[in-house]
């Protein structure tokens, strides 16, 4: 068996979120360079918590409304 081992890519807080990790009752306070938990990721996404990577990692939200003509 080879020694393969599977890396997921961590997103990284560019701006300062506070969120309800999994199996916590309170708010954690996250600062820039924290490490986003991955239930937190489509919240802090959507909030815009994550700056632009070169990667594409994160996007800025999708705007919402009419469609311009």
């Amino acid at each position: 068996m080879l020694g393969l081992f599977y890396l997921e890519s961590e997103m990284q807080f560019t701006k300062k979120f506070q969120g309800v990790p999994d199996g916590q009752i309170y708010p954690v306070d996250y600062a820039p360079g924290d490490e986003c938990p991955p239930e937190l990721e489509s919240a802090a996404t959507e909030l815009g918590a994550f700056d632009e990577s070169e990667e594409g990692e994160a996007t800025a939200p999708a705007k919402r409304g009419r469609a311009a003509k």
